[in-house]
């Protein structure tokens, strides 16, 4: 059974207690509600994985809009759960179009058991796997900022400077280019020319380049990386470690995974 926890959003009760019924032995915890103005509060914790959201609230409603505007309320969250829509025959154009606006998917009433219980674990699983990159994402910035301050403070005799979000968010966006070298240059001209001891967007100069060289991927950026402190460090991987700033164990776990 799936870690996951599952909300299920639809005013027809019965549609509710079926729903819930199927999905218990499907997913850990499973939540099911008639009204979606209740979803800010159950979205408050950020432990919700999935949500099964009905397209149409209230007698006489059938273009969607409801739907809409809560599936648009919960992608525009900070890391969202999955949501998969549930609609009428009738609406099939409406929920292609939702897709086009977050949906992971949808599923069409009267539902096929089966279809239903595997349309929600496929979006599960994107979701885990998408929530799992995104943190592999931040651990390389985490090692690639951190390391590269340190370096450089060391290098000028000054003391580690902290970094605030907003610098850290600049300087993952230079990540994201792929340009190793103009990271480097960055930090070092940040920690040279700064005498704060917290670093800001603003201490971060970023030139343009003009470089028409393929940009490398973050598993590229971070094996180049490790490759020089390996080789700046003479292959000591004690020294390697306090420079990365990691464990001598997780150093080995990256340099087997890269193949160094």
């Amino acid at each position: 059974m799936p870690e996951g926890k599952i909300i299920l959003i639809d005013d027809n009760e019965a549609v509710l207690k079926t729903l819930k019924m199927i999905l218990a032995r499907e997913f850990k915890t499973v939540v099911g509600v008639s009204q979606p103005a209740l979803l800010p509060a159950l979205l408050r914790e950020g432990d919700v994985d999935l949500v099964l959201l009905d397209m149409n609230f209230g007698t006489g409603r059938q273009d969607g809009a409801e739907g809409l505007f809560w599936l648009e309320r919960i992608v525009e969250r900070p890391n969202p759960p999955a949501v998969v829509l549930i609609t009428a025959f009738g609406d099939i154009e409406l929920a292609v179009s939702a897709l086009k606006r977050g949906a992971a998917d949808f599923i069409v009433k009267p539902w096929d058991n089966d279809k239903l219980i595997r349309t929600l674990q496929d979006a599960f699983r994107r979701r885990k796997e998408q929530k799992d990159d995104s943190v592999s994402a931040k651990e390389v910035v985490s090692l690639l900022v951190g390391s590269l301050l340190k370096k450089y403070a060391l290098a000028y005799g000054k003391p580690l400077p902290a970094i605030t979000p907003e610098g850290l968010l600049k300087l993952s966006l230079l990540i994201q280019k792929g340009d190793l070298l103009a990271l480097q240059q960055t930090i070092e001209r940040a920690v040279l020319l700064s005498d704060s001891s917290l670093l800001e967007a603003d201490d971060f100069y970023m030139e343009e380049t003009t470089s028409t060289s393929r940009p490398v991927t973050l598993e590229e950026m971070e094996k180049l990386f490790i490759s020089e402190v390996l080789h700046e460090k003479n292959g000591n991987l004690t020294l390697c470690a306090q420079q990365l700033n990691i464990s001598r164990q997780t150093l080995y776990n990256k340099m087997r995974k890269y193949g160094l």
